[in-house]
């Protein structure tokens, strides 16, 4: 698989990992709103563990998974501007239809109006002007 292919199958995924990481922070979050059931006496030998340790953890989690989610974010980001350094504006709209907004190949056909034909040998013109932008990127 040439590295653009590889590029915009990461694109494609990136949603799904951007949404699993906000449905983290979202179970952090009621988490963190939920009444406390922790006990700060010591049980068993064990150590007294305070409500507030505890809150600080899942605080600290929420940022450090909200920083991910940022990062995953700005990589998304910087392949969508990968796909604007493309010339035809048909290739960059077939692209950011297909693996960013993540339209059927029968919605982006109605869109532009064009066979199912057309859109394959586009998408694959796309594919290819992608490999030559970042062939000059490095």
């Amino acid at each position: 698989m040439n590295k653009a292919k590889k590029l915009l199958n990461e694109l494609q995924n990136l949603d799904m990992d951007i949404q699993s990481r906000i449905d983290e922070i979202n179970e952090l979050e009621a988490g963190l709103l939920s009444s406390p059931k922790w006990k700060t006496d010591k049980v068993q030998g064990g150590q007294a563990r305070q409500v507030d340790d505890v809150y600080t953890q899942l605080i600290v989690m929420k940022e450090a998974i909200e920083q991910d989610t940022n990062e995953v974010i700005n990589r998304k980001l910087e392949l969508g501007r990968l796909i604007n350094k493309l010339k035809n504006p048909r290739s960059r709209s077939v692209l950011r239809m297909t693996y960013i907004t993540k339209m059927y190949v029968d919605e982006i056909c109605d869109k532009l109006v064009i066979s199912k034909s057309s859109y394959y040998n586009m998408r694959k013109a796309a594919i290819e002007e992608l490999s030559l932008v970042l062939e000059h990127l490095e």
